[in-house]
């Protein structure tokens, strides 16, 4: 089985876009193996959780969390 990817969302700020894909690893096995890729510009960087991922987009493209 090749590797599967699915763009799961695009953010948006001040310093330009990434996109985090989530990605299908092959695996020989019955389990899916599943992590997120964030792509910024040239650059992509893997993590296990969709929340270190989206940590990741903000923090590159300038996103703050906004204030309650």
């Amino acid at each position: 089985m090749a590797q599967e990817e699915m763009l799961i969302t695009t953010v948006e700020g001040p310093r330009g876009t990434a996109d985090i894909f989530e990605v299908v690893l092959p695996n020989t096995g019955k389990t899916i193996e599943v992590e997120y890729a964030v792509v910024f510009g040239q650059e992509r960087k893997g993590f296990p959780s969709l929340g270190e991922a989206h940590l990741l987009a903000n923090e590159l493209t300038g996103v703050t969390p906004a204030e309650s």
